[in-house]
């Protein structure tokens, strides 16, 4: 693959890989526009969310084995599809539970395009330099979840909530020409699964077996539920707690997206000097650490606003740090069924963001504190996971190498 050819795989895969972040965030702004707009409770509109993470994580079950089988583009092109027609039916939701359903139909959608992104990268590279190329896509792709409150905003004062999904489904339409015309098919046909039922059982039970595998996996789920957590919470805490304006949102959440393009930019220099294990693990230690200061600052009032954002904004950069590493750690385990494999990891992470998220409403009390506390108990069990690992994340063949 020459450089040229590189840069724009990165740029491509990147752009897709935005279509969820922008189905996540553009509409955040708007959270409490809608529970008005629809005579529905705030944390009731909260739960939209929970139910496109929850949806999300289930379908790429089905999805990842599938593209095994058939390929990564015949599973990712449908997607695309229906993401943009279930995106034109939410803009047309009456209810919170007519929202609901429609959003765990686009989060169906959504998983077939996301979670054949990392099993093309596999197929195509080694595992250092899978974790440095999905470093490169995070970044490329920062700038979805870096705009999409800060226009969603300004959708939201001009056109109404409506026109936030008609503008996703305008994206995914042009997403899609972008991908036919940019993306060739990764997987060989001498390498694709015909996998049974019973077979796929056995092997997603092999995957939870492996706990190099599952230690790296469960880290990075954990540290995701706690930033779902702040997703979920952030809304309510900005514009109704602290009086935020809804368009101006946009600028306090873009601050970690920001901290999290840094840590990006730092983590492909990092991995070309030390393991990726120890890089995974001491991001997840500074996270713990911030999510803590964070649950202090909430319950004591210290700092005002400012106590709350600077350790949000720690927390949310160590995913620089747990994201692409955990994954390429975890993936090396699985060569032939790298699409299997990033399916469950991406299904445990995104049950584990639903139920936090989901946990931030229900818990729901008026001030900072629910959310703090989701984010830090997500924090300590992302680092306690890392005890699963015996060989930090070796695989059995490089063991030995990793003893000497």
């Amino acid at each position: 693959m020459t450089k040229k050819e590189y840069l724009s795989l990165i740029l491509t895969l990147g752009t897709l890989t935005a279509l969820g972040p922008l189905a996540i965030d553009l509409y955040l702004p708007a959270m409490p526009a809608i529970a008005s707009s629809m005579g529905e409770p705030l944390s009731r509109i909260q739960y939209t969310l929970s139910a496109y993470t929850i949806g999300f994580a289930l379908s790429q079950l089905i999805y990842g084995p599938l593209s095994d089988r058939i390929g990564r583009r015949k599973v990712m092109y449908p997607g695309i599809v229906f993401f943009a027609l279930t995106s034109f039916l939410a803009a047309y939701s009456t209810s919170a539970t007519e929202l609901i359903v429609v959003r765990i139909l686009q989060a169906f959608s959504a998983a077939a395009i996301m979670v054949t992104i990392p099993a093309m990268i596999r197929d195509l590279m080694p595992r250092e330099q899978v974790a440095k190329t999905l470093s490169s896509i995070l970044m490329v792709m920062t700038v979805a979840p870096l705009a999409a409150p800060l226009l969603g905003g300004q959708i939201l004062k001009y056109f109404g909530w409506e026109m936030l999904f008609v503008f996703l489904a305008i994206t995914a339409v042009l997403a899609l020409v972008l991908a036919v015309f940019r993306i060739k098919e990764t997987l060989k046909e001498e390498d694709r699964l015909v996998v049974p039922p019973v077979q796929l059982a056995l092997n997603y039970a092999n995957i939870l077996r492996n706990r190099e595998a599952m230690g790296c996996i469960l880290c990075h789920s954990l540290f995701f539920g706690g930033m779902f957590a702040f997703i979920a919470g952030s809304p309510f805490i900005y514009i109704e707690l602290y009086g935020v304006q809804p368009d101006q949102y946009g600028l306090l959440f873009a601050i970690n997206i920001l901290a999290m393009s840094v840590t990006n930019m730092v983590n492909i220099r990092l991995v070309e000097k030390y393991k990726l294990y120890a890089i995974l693990r001491n991001g997840s230690l500074l996270a713990a650490v911030a999510a803590l200061v964070l649950l202090f600052n909430a319950a004591t009032g210290f700092g005002g606003i400012a106590g709350l954002m600077i350790p949000i904004a720690i927390y949310i950069s160590c995913i620089g740090f747990t994201g692409p590493n955990s994954n390429a750690l975890a993936l090396s385990h699985f060569p032939k069924s790298a699409g299997s494999a990033n399916a469950l990891a991406g299904a445990l992470r995104f049950i584990v963001a639903g139920i936090a998220s989901a946990l931030v409403g229900v818990l729901h009390n008026e001030t900072a504190i629910p959310m703090a506390a989701v984010m830090a108990g997500c924090g300590l069990l992302s680092v306690v996971a890392l005890l699963l690992t015996r060989n930090e994340g070796a695989t059995e063949e490089e063991v030995p190498a990793t003893a000497n």
